[in-house]
C-alpha cells in the first residue's frame, strides 16, 4: 500500500488522517475501532503522527525528501530505514532507552515505533527554561557511553551501519561544509576536522544526540530520532550535545554556569562508562563543538531561540575558537562565562 508514501510524497504534502488510518490497519498495526491522529513535531525532515486506536498507542514516522528549511536541503528517504535498524541496535544494548520498532515498512519508507508514557516531553523545554537537572545529564553520559562502548570495534554494526550517506547528507553538508562556504577563512580548519571525523570510524554514533530527542516522564528517559545513525566517529555525539548546552547558554547567560556544570557531569559519566573501550581526544571533540555552535547560527537549519545578539557573539565565540586553537572544553565554558 503506497499511499502514505507515494500519492502525498509526491503532490509535496503530508499523509491524511485517513490515509493513515487505512496504511495501519492494512499493516495489522491497529484494531477495526475508533481512532484518533495528532500530528507531532517531526523537526524539519520528517512527518511524525501519533495514534492511538483501541488501547494501541504507536507513532509512524515518514521521512521526507526535501526537508523544511528556507534553503534546499535534499536526503535521501532511505534514511528511515537504518533508523529502525539502529533503534533495534540500540535496543539489544539498553531496551529501556529507546521506543521499541513495531514495523519497518522498505517499500514506503515508513516506521511505527511505539509512543512514549503520555506527558512525557523534550529535556529541551528544561534547558531552554534554565532548569539544569543534572542527574539528566549524568543518565545521558552514561547512557551514549553504553551505546558507543557496546557497540565499539562490532563487525556487525560497521557492516550494518557503515554507509554514511544520510550523515553526509544530513550533517556534513549542510553544517560543515556549508560553514566553510559562508567563513571561506575557517574553510581549512573546518575541512580539516571532517578529514579527521571522518579517519576515525568507532562505534554506533547517533548522529543526534540533542536535548530535543530526550523525552523524560516520570518511568521515562528515551533517546529518540535515530535517522542519522551510522558507524563513525564517537566524538560527533559528544560534541552535538555540548553544542546545543553552550547555544543555550547564549540564550540565557545568566544560567550559562548550570548548562557548564551539565556538561562537565555529561562528559565525566560517559567517560567512565567507555573506559578504556574508545579512545579520548578532547582537542578533537572541541573542534568538532566549535564548528557545530557556529553551524547553529549559520547553518541551514539554525537555532530558531538564538536572537541577533546571541547570534553575533555566538558567531564571534564560534569563530575564535576555529581559528584561534582551543583545546580543551573548559577553556570553552570559560569564555561563555
Amino acid at each position: 500500500m503506497s499511499t502514505i508514501s507515494g500519492r502525498a510524497q509526491d503532490a509535496g504534502r503530508s499523509p491524511t488522517d485517513s490515509e493513515i488510518i487505512a496504511y495501519l490497519r492494512h499493516r495489522g498495526l491497529i484494531p477495526n475501532s475508533a481512532v484518533t491522529v495528532e500530528q507531532l513535531s517531526g523537526g524539519v525532515s520528517n512527518d511524525v503522527l501519533a495514534v492511538s486506536a483501541g488501547g494501541v498507542e504507536l507513532v509512524v514516522k515518514r521521512a521526507l525528501r526535501r526537508l523544511r528549511v528556507a534553503e534546499e536541503w535534499l536526503a535521501d528517504p532511505e534514511r528511515v530505514l537504518a533508523e529502525g535498524e539502529a533503534l533495534r541496535a540500540a535496543a539489544r544494548l539498553q531496551p529501556d532507552r529507546v521506543p521499541p520498532v513495531l514495523d519497518i515498512d522498505r517499500d514506503a519508507h515508513v516506521i511505527v515505533i511505539g509512543r512514549a508514557e503520555r506527558g512525557a516531553y523534550e529535556w529541551k523545554a528544561d534547558l531552554l527554561a534554565g532548569r539544569v537537572d543534572l542527574a539528566i545529564a549524568a543518565r545521558l553520559g552514561t547512557v551514549l557511553g553504553g551505546w558507543h562502548a557496546g557497540t565499539a570495534g562490532d563487525p556487525r554494526i560497521q557492516r550494518g551501519f557503515g554507509g554514511i550517506e544520510a550523515f553526509d547528507q544530513l550533517r556534513i553538508d549542510p553544517f560543515y561544509r556549508w560553514m566553510g562556504r559562508r567563513h571561506p577563512d575557517l574553510a581549512p580548519a573546518i575541512d580539516a576536522t571532517v578529514v579527521e571525523m571522518l579517519a576515525r570510524p568507532s562505534c554506533l554514533v547517533h548522529g543526534d544526540f540533542s536535548p530535543k530527542n530526550v523525552l523524560l516522564g516520570p518511568a521515562t528517559l528515551w533517546v529518540i530520532d535515530w535517522e542519522v545513525a551510522h558507524y563513525g566517529d564517537p566524538a560527533f555525539d559528544i560534541a552535538f550535545l555540548l553544542t546545543h548546552l553552550a547555544c543555550k547558554s547564549l540564550n540565557r547567560p545568566a544560567a550559562t554556569e548550570a548548562y557548564r556544570a551539565a556538561a562537565v557531569t555529561f562528559v565525566e559519566h560517559y567517560l567512565a562508562t567507555t573506559g578504556s573501550a574508545l579512545v579520548w581526544d578532547e582537542s578533537h571533540v572541541v573542534a568538532q563543538t566549535a564548528c557545530l555552535v557556529l553551524a547553529r547560527i549559520d547553518g541551514k537549519s539554525p537555532a530558531a531561540y538564538l536572537d541577533r545578539a546571541a547570534q553575533a557573539r555566538g558567531r564571534q565565540l564560534a569563530r575564535s575558537w576555529i581559528g584561534g586553537g582551543i583545546t580543551s572544553l573548559d577553556d570553552m565554558w570559560r569564555a561563555l562565562l
